[in-house]
């Protein structure tokens, strides 16, 4: 993206996602995320994100926080109906410089568990790839306009 890391720091922490999803696993009923915020405040190692979407919520709690570099965070707990099959989620956000503004890349990583994981974790995989997809479309919109950011 062309912005700073600095710029595009606040997308991490607070952030509604309003565009229409163009991917057809949403449809077919992965859940939409609607906005990501840091609902106690501000942001340091332990506190809580929320990603909130409109089938439910996702809890998690920051275990790196090295602003505008890196964020990392896990799942504490979720209400979405794949709690019963998911073990850990944890995701980690680095931000990069360059030339052209700020490489953003994310890693996630996901343990399923019980006798049904080979089956689940392909289309836990197709989802989550297919909601990151959604989260940065969304980014690259607001951080396209720049009064956007973090409103």
């Amino acid at each position: 993206m062309p912005q700073s890391p600095t710029a595009l720091w606040p997308l991490l922490c607070d952030s509604r996602l309003e565009l229409q999803p163009r991917c057809p696993v949403f449809y077919l009923g992965t859940p939409r995320p609607s906005s990501c915020r840091l609902p106690e405040g501000p942001g340091e190692i332990g506190a809580a994100r929320q990603c909130v979407s409109e089938q439910g919520v996702v809890w998690q709690r920051i275990t790196t926080w090295e602003p505008p570099t890196r964020l990392a965070f896990e799942m504490e707990s979720t209400d979405l109906g794949f709690h019963r099959f998911v073990d850990t989620l944890a995701d980690v956000f680095e931000l990069e410089a360059t030339d052209a503004g700020t490489r953003i890349t994310r890693t996630t990583t996901v343990t399923v568990g019980g006798r049904s994981a080979a089956v689940l974790y392909p289309a836990l995989w197709v989802g989550l790839k297919s909601v990151h997809r959604f989260v940065f479309r969304n980014w690259e919109r607001m951080a396209s306009q720049p009064q956007e950011i973090g409103a």
